[in-house]
């Protein structure tokens, strides 16, 4: 319940802002004393201009008029071009990514981006290939000269973490340190450490796995086979 000292101190201070408000200046200052009493100008809110594109359900204009949901992260993202017709990037693009499965485990087709001999001058090679039953996936340890990962994940979408279920046993380092994968995982493996077998025990669904190696191809040094490497592998159109 408002006292009579708090509606004496609002009529002083409307009394205030009239006053300071007849002029050009006095405009200018009331801004500022307004903002440091925390009272808010109705009429400059309403005056701001929203972002053009931004969050919370925004959209913004294509090149060709069409509307569509705003990026999360860019609130005033520059004009859509128009582009140029031409071949000069062709070669920087591979669509042969389709080859035969190598067991029937894995289900058909896998693809594979086996970098330099799809890409000249690639640095990367990378494989997605869908297991659907158990497998002994590596036998033997080896070790590359290059930074790699494995990623580990389920096989339905949009959800490929949360539908991973299995199990799978791995061995890292020249110990044979075991570990023992049950969810979706990216396992890092640096370059020169030695790692594998990997044993993938139990599936009750579908899992994907990639590997990526920082290497123009595949290939590394093996227990019992020396050096190995795969260039390229034939595809399917």
């Amino acid at each position: 319940m408002k006292s009579n000292k708090d509606d004496e101190k609002n009529t002083s201070r409307r009394g205030f802002f009239q006053e300071i408000t007849a002029g050009t200046a006095g405009l200018a200052i009331a801004a500022t004393a307004m903002s440091q009493l925390g009272v808010t100008n109705a009429a400059a809110a309403q005056g701001e201009k929203k972002p053009r594109a931004g969050y919370g359900g925004a959209v913004s204009e294509s090149g060709d008029g069409s509307k569509q949901a705003a990026s999360p992260f860019f609130r005033n993202p520059p004009p859509w071009p128009e582009g140029t017709n031409g071949h000069i990037y062709d070669h920087l693009f591979s669509t042969k990514l389709r080859e035969n499965t190598i067991t029937d485990v894995v289900a058909g087709p896998q693809a594979y981006f086996r970098g330099d001999s799809d890409l000249p001058g690639a640095k990367i090679n990378m494989g997605w290939q869908m297991f659907t039953k158990p497998y002994k996936l590596e036998l033997e340890s080896h070790h590359h000269d290059t930074d790699e990962y494995l990623f580990f994940l389920g096989a339905e979408l949009p959800d490929l973490v949360g539908s991973f279920d299995g199990e799978i046993e791995y061995f890292m380092g020249p110990e044979y340190e075991r570990h023992i994968i049950t969810k979706a995982t990216v396992l890092y493996i640096p370059a020169g450490l030695e790692h594998n077998p990997c044993n993938i025990k139990r599936l009750t669904k579908p899992m994907m796995f990639s590997a990526l190696q920082l290497a123009p191809f595949f290939n590394g040094v093996y227990q019992t086979m020396g050096y190995m490497a795969m260039k390229g592998m034939k595809k399917i159109d």
